[in-house]
């Protein structure tokens, strides 16, 4: 169960910290880097503060869902999924720019 908490505990502090100290460059090795978020300085600022709060929520719905369930691969096949909502949700944003 500890590693299943461990997992929405890494999101909400990996959010936390590209909230909080904002990737400065596309360089920087904690960046959300994607081919449209990588296309000019306003889709890569937009992306990463994006994904610092989704990243904070999926972190609280994943913390929910380990303790709800208690079960390790439940808690894996759901930050599978959050993984791919997190890509199509920013994505998607970066088009409607």
């Amino acid at each position: 169960m500890l590693e299943s908490l461990a997992i929405g505990v890494v999101f909400i502090l990996y959010g936390l910290v590209l909230f909080l100290i904002p990737p400065k460059s596309s360089q920087s090795f904690y960046a959300y880097k994607t081919t449209s978020s990588l296309k000019n300085e306003r889709n890569f600022k937009v992306a990463n503060a994006y994904v610092s709060l989704l990243l904070m929520i999926f972190g609280v719905i994943l913390l929910l869902i380990a303790r709800l369930t208690g079960h390790f691969m439940t808690t894996v096949i759901s930050t599978v999924i959050v993984f791919i909502l997190i890509y199509i949700l920013v994505e998607r944003k970066l088009k409607n720019l």
